[in-house]
């Protein structure tokens, strides 16, 4: 992946396969800024909003205004419920799932969740070499500057793949179905994303 302007997801070619997501396993890993104090729980943080990225399509603004009272943690998925969104406060609700190829990256904000410490809390606090304050969510500049450092990548990019996984694996490029999940006030912001190949159906010319 190349470095230096802000990329959009059309500028990836991203092969919806185990590969692909074993490739955003190790970026999600590869968040590792160099704290001085507290590395391993600054990480755990740090790859936890990655992660919700990836699961949820939500920008930087609207994941990190999020509190604990806000989720709720069931045997087969984490639900995440009232997210305002930077849309003249359209609200959204996201499922994280504990099954299937998503299920790694939802374990990881998972085990974060876990350390979160009240419902009031913030779930991606701001921090410094003496720990957490819980009652201030991380700055959005903060968040670009972890991100773009230690993967290359901007954080909308994560945006861009969350809605190629929704718009072709799992709405299969219905339009609006994308529209509503990811919070968006028009139909053509999904465009990218909904796009199939007509090799999708290349099996159907043996049957003409």
């Amino acid at each position: 992946m190349g470095r230096g302007k802000k990329r959009s997801v059309q500028d990836v070619p991203i092969f919806l396969d185990d590969k692909f997501f074993r490739e955003l396993q190790d970026i999600v890993q590869r968040v590792r800024w160099d704290y001085k104090t507290n590395r391993e729980q600054f990480w755990m943080r740090d790859q936890a909003l990655v992660c919700l990225f990836i699961l949820s399509g939500l920008r930087v603004s609207e994941a990190i205004r999020i509190k604990k009272r806000q989720t709720r943690d069931y045997h087969d998925h984490i639900l995440l419920a009232y997210l305002v969104t930077m849309k003249r406060g359209l609200t959204r609700k996201v499922v994280l799932p504990k099954k299937g190829r998503f299920a790694w990256f939802t374990g990881v904000f998972e085990n974060w969740l876990r350390l979160v410490p009240s419902e009031d809390s913030y779930i991606f606090p701001s921090g410094s070499q003496f720990g957490f304050n819980w009652e201030k969510p991380l700055s959005r500049k903060r968040v670009f500057w972890i991100i773009k450092t230690t993967t290359g990548l901007f954080p909308h990019w994560f945006r861009g793949v969350c809605e190629t996984i929704y718009g072709r694996l799992i709405f299969q490029s219905d339009a609006w179905k994308l529209k509503e999940f990811m919070g968006l006030k028009r139909l053509d912001s999904t465009s990218p994303y909904v796009r199939g190949s007509w090799e999708e159906d290349l099996q159907r010319i043996y049957e003409v």
